[in-house]
């Protein structure tokens, strides 16, 4: 009796018989039958948008900034339009954008910083020699 218990909970189920399909089961298959093994797929479309030139100028001007100060400011000019150039057309690119004006707003406020230092140090140069005469 033992054995008999054993060896019936070691059977594995059988499949159910695919004879007896459901009326749901028929029509997927006749459907899969007119349009073959795959569905249609649609026509690809270009979903890769054209990055926005302005935003790579933007980028381009406040990189050149770190050289030459003027271009920090043409480099936040040129990120404020192409940000909102960007939003209208739906184009890419607003990260380059954003990074030229992070840039640019940044070696903008450093070279700000840096004349206030020369200029604080040069009236006190100015203004200590003008006291010493």
């Amino acid at each position: 009796m033992m054995q008999d218990n054993e060896t019936h909970m070691t059977e594995t189920p059988t499949p159910p018989d695919d004879t007896s399909t459901s009326g749901s089961q028929t029509r997927g298959r006749a459907q899969e039958s007119s349009q073959g093994p795959y569905a249609p797929t649609p026509p690809a479309q270009d979903t890769h948008a054209s990055t926005n030139l302005m935003a790579v100028a933007a980028f381009a001007l406040s990189v050149l900034g770190c050289l030459l100060a003027p271009a920090a400011l043409g480099g936040v000019v040129c990120g404020h339009i192409a940000r909102s150039q960007i939003r209208r057309s739906g184009e890419a690119g607003d990260s380059w954008a954003l990074a030229g004006l992070i840039l640019g707003y940044l070696l903008i406020a450093l070279s700000l910083a840096g004349l206030l230092m020369f200029g604080g140090m040069m009236l006190t140069m100015f203004g200590i020699m003008a006291f010493s005469t």
